[in-house]
């Protein structure tokens, strides 16, 4: 059984990596062990609500990061409409060798008790995939693969021309792309909170709370949004909400 100091490093260890050695493949017998490990996940109603679609095709996976750079292109207008600056994420995943698509059967959600059914089912539905989704990085990490959390894959526009590429039926959902492969390079663990500053114990411990200067310092010297820290945080001006234009996020 694996002990706990065993699974800290691998959660510390796990990276979402962006750049990829164009040099070393991974066998299949390394893909279906990961994926047999994701088909454990907990899920409601025990509905197992996801299936996988493993492509190594060079073609197809360019064809996903064009899409997805496709894409960019609302979210770069959006943050300039809203934030005044955009550097979005870069599309170096199209050279992992394998891409692996997340889909969601919302028909799992009959599995569900009448009320949760009623109350949640979206919740739990994705939840579930969510569950299995972090196995499949976990998996990968412990095998010295690099893994990336892309997340657009389940908007509108890319799910839309991944289920056509793909040919995925409905009521099938694209729930997110995972790239698998080697990291061209190691990176640096991004900032996180010390576990007891999120942890309270028997009710909400309001020494804890973080009121809105603290939050939004946070969002500008720890999060993807204030570039982990390389953003300078202006302890007088908590309106500052923008990344500087010289700051590029498409960094791995």
């Amino acid at each position: 059984m694996l002990k706990i100091d065993e699974l800290h490093e691998l959660a510390a260890h796990r990276r979402s990596i962006r750049g990829y050695d164009r040099t070393k493949n991974v066998p299949d017998e390394m893909v279906r062990r990961i994926l047999d490990c994701a088909r454990w996940a907990p899920s409601g109603g025990n509905g197992q609500p996801w299936e996988f679609i493993v492509i190594r095709d060079e073609k197809t996976r360019n064809q996903i990061a064009d899409i997805f750079l496709k894409q960019q292109e609302h979210k770069r207008e959006m943050e300039m409409a809203v934030r005044g600056d955009a550097k979005m994420t870069g599309d170096g995943f199209r050279h992992a060798p394998i891409h692996i698509i997340v889909l969601g059967d919302p028909r799992v959600k009959e599995t569900y008790p009448v009320r949760t059914m009623l109350d949640k089912a979206d919740s739990h539905f994705f939840t579930g995939l969510a569950n299995a989704t972090l196995l499949i990085h976990l998996a990968a990490t412990s095998l010295g693969l690099a893994t990336q959390y892309v997340s657009d894959a389940s908007s509108p526009y890319m799910e839309t021309m991944l289920k056509v590429l793909l040919g995925v039926p409905e009521p099938l959902r694209v729930y997110h792309l995972i790239p698998l492969g080697y990291a061209s390079r190691p990176i640096p663990a991004r900032p996180r909170r010390e576990v007891d500053d999120m942890t309270h114990y028997e009710r909400y411990d309001m020494t804890k709370y973080r009121d809105d200067k603290e939050f939004q310092k946070f969002v500008m010297t720890a999060s993807r949004r204030g570039y982990y820290g390389k953003k300078t945080w202006v302890e007088d001006d908590v309106s500052q909400t923008t990344v500087p234009s010289s700051v590029k996020l498409n960094e791995s």
